[in-house]
């Protein structure tokens, strides 16, 4: 008469499975947070950049630190003449990445 369920070698191979698929699990759930933090940051400094762009196209406001959704963004202009055109460079990042967006434009 043979008996029905599992040997100790077959659960400790399961719970090592289980043990393996969990961990990665964890490991990549950890990235994709890094990865979203990393994105909302260039979407603030991108909005952040293009207030500056404007203010100082059109208003003539200058460097400035903005606070969105309690990230300190850092925003600075600069200004060239190239060929008769004044080229506004609008620069933007957050306190550990000094330069996530860099927009430009001709006047």
């Amino acid at each position: 008469m043979f008996k029905k369920g599992f040997t100790l070698l077959e659960v400790i191979i399961a719970v090592a499975i289980a043990g393996m698929a969990f961990s990665v699990f964890l490991i990549l759930s950890g990235r994709i947070a890094e990865t979203s933090v990393l994105s909302l940051k260039n979407t603030l400094s991108t909005i952040a950049a293009h207030n500056l762009l404007d203010e100082t196209v059109y208003m003539g406001k200058s460097n400035r630190d903005t606070y969105i959704l309690n990230y300190k963004i850092k925003a600075k202009q600069d200004f060239e003449e190239l060929m008769g055109y004044r080229i506004v460079k609008v620069q933007a990042g957050t306190e550990d990445n000094e330069m996530m967006v860099e927009l430009y434009e001709a006047r």
